[in-house]
């Protein structure tokens, strides 16, 4: 890599999307969520959080350095090398036992995410989010809401126990990879503030729905899962069928 895609590498972990502006969501997605407030990092904690901020800095969102990398003629699996991170991640804060209902959720999830690369022949969440259709628009859409309600079921961001820091930065992350896929490419300024305005701001108010779902989520109700399965399936449908439309 040239010097210069080595310093855009360094400032999209360090810095944003990644690193500072994921440390702000997750401090956002704590305080308006609820979840408790210790600050402690255990050793799995602290690696959930390193390897969370890798995967938050592949989010394509505007005026992300990442947009830059690789240099010309590379393709780089952006949203499968974060959905794998991302999984490590939320395995690694999530406490144990995992039930059936949960790894239902996070294999349907997961599934569902990759998937979306039917929709624009490509993993690069910039690619994607630039794919048009009706069909492509859907898979999106609906694949994001599975996700978001699948999420507090699996990371149990309210539970005591283990690190609350390291599941905030979790839950951001996830948060933030997966709406960067609804992102429209090839924003210019002042949309590119604007969406990540948008984006902060919807990061708030799903913060403010765990609060609201925190006892439905640990409870593993029967509701958010078939919602998160029921939008898992539709969004994989609808990238398939998106990907035979073109």
């Amino acid at each position: 890599m040239d010097p210069l895609g080595l310093l855009l590498a360094i400032v999209a972990v360090a810095v944003y999307p990644g690193g500072v502006f994921l440390a702000c969501l997750a401090w956002l997605t704590s305080r308006l969520s609820g979840m408790p407030r210790a600050v402690d990092l255990d050793r799995r904690g602290l690696v959930a959080v390193s390897v969370a901020v890798v995967a938050a800095s592949m989010a394509m969102l505007p005026g992300s350095p990442a947009a830059a990398l690789p240099p010309p003629g590379g393709a780089t699996p952006n949203l499968a090398a974060a959905v794998l991170l991302l999984f490590v991640a939320g395995a690694l804060t999530a406490p144990d036992p995992w039930s059936p209902r949960r790894m239902v959720v996070v294999a349907l999830g997961g599934v569902s995410l990759l998937l979306l690369g039917f929709v624009a022949a490509s993993f690069s969440i910039d690619t994607l989010s630039g794919a048009t259709g009706g069909a492509a628009a859907a898979a999106r859409v609906v694949v994001a809401i599975g996700i978001l309600a699948g999420l507090p079921v699996i990371v149990q961001p309210h539970r005591a126990g283990g690190s609350s820091a390291a599941r905030a930065t979790v839950v951001a992350a996830t948060v933030e990879v997966v709406l960067s896929t609804l992102i429209p490419a090839g924003l210019h300024a002042p949309a590119t503030v604007l969406w990540v305005v948008g984006l902060v701001a919807a990061a708030a108010a799903y913060a403010l729905l765990l609060r609201l779902m925190s006892a439905v989520a640990q409870r593993e109700h029967l509701v958010l899962v078939v919602l998160a399965a029921a939008c898992a399936g539709a969004g994989s449908l609808a990238a398939i069928l998106a990907d035979r439309a073109t």
